[in-house]
């Protein structure tokens, strides 16, 4: 055998042994690769649900603080809200402060100044207690003399009551004296009790006044009228008077009681269908 074939024998030998171990290497690695590649698919399979799960998780995180994010945003602006109205209220409050404030020194000036008028009053009701003592003094000798004065006053109402009855008597009687008198002037006769019953017409200076009141007799049914005369302007009982409506004659009275400042009279009609009323006026001749 030719030296260069063993050499090459002998280099495919070794070759072949070589490539045996590469062939046990490989048949080796290829398992341990195919192995690894399995271990590694397996950490991606594994990888990719924990990925998949950590972005589920990481999806949920993230909308949990979006919608955290817009309710710290609300809330802020329900603060900012707040604080915009706590500010408003801030301003009202300093504003009404100071109108209190205000009105404080208002009141302090006014409560000095009451107290101020509080003493001049002081001292006013303190002269005015002087004076008042002095007035109730006065007052109460006043009075003594007022209740004097009134004791005089009714002994004088009395003694005036008294002489008033006394003046109307001896009016009364001035008065019957007068009549008597005007009845004998004018030719009327007088008989032994007195003078006549009859009615007569008075002959003195003209005696005016007016119907106060008519009224009906109840025993004669005829009418009675009150006039504004009496005795203290010579009327007398018995004594005539014309009533005047309208500057008219209507009939006459006969007088039948005489006071001092009123009389009562009876109305004769003289056939005439009239009636007396208030107002009527009365002379004691027609001229």
């Amino acid at each position: 055998m030719h030296f260069l074939t063993k050499v090459f024998v002998v280099i495919a030998a070794v070759l072949c042994a070589a490539l045996s171990a590469l062939v046990v290497a490989y048949a080796v690695n290829t398992d341990r690769i195919a192995a690894d590649y399995h271990n590694v698919q397996a950490q991606n399979t594994a990888t990719a649900g924990a990925m998949a799960s950590l972005t589920a998780q990481s999806e949920a995180r993230r909308t949990n603080d979006l919608a955290r994010i817009q309710d710290l945003e609300n809330a802020n602006q329900a603060l900012q809200n707040q604080l915009g109205t706590l500010q408003a209220e801030r301003a009202t409050l300093l504003a009404d402060k100071n109108k209190a404030e205000a009105a404080r020194q208002s009141i302090e000036a006014k409560i000095a100044e009451l107290g101020e008028t509080a003493k001049v009053q002081a001292s006013i009701i303190e002269a005015l207690r002087g004076e008042n003592s002095t007035l109730r003094t006065s007052e109460l000798n006043f009075r003594k003399q007022a209740l004097d004065m009134d004791n005089r006053v009714a002994d004088l109402e009395a003694q005036k009551e008294v002489l008033e009855q006394r003046y109307r008597a001896l009016s009364e009687q001035l008065a019957e004296l007068k009549r008597q008198s005007d009845a004998t002037l004018s030719g009327a006769v007088a008989s032994a009790a007195g003078l006549t019953e009859q009615p007569f017409e008075y002959r003195g200076p003209v005696i005016r006044g007016a119907v106060e009141e008519v009224s009906t007799d109840p025993a004669s049914r005829g009418q009675i009228a009150r006039i504004s005369v009496g005795s203290n302007d010579r009327v007398a009982k018995n004594m005539k008077f014309a009533v005047v409506r309208n500057n008219a004659f209507l009939c006459n009275l006969v007088v039948v009681q005489a006071d001092m400042k009123w009389a009562l009279a009876t109305v004769q009609t003289l056939g005439k269908d009239v009636t007396v009323q208030p107002g009527d006026q009365i002379v004691s001749r027609l001229e």
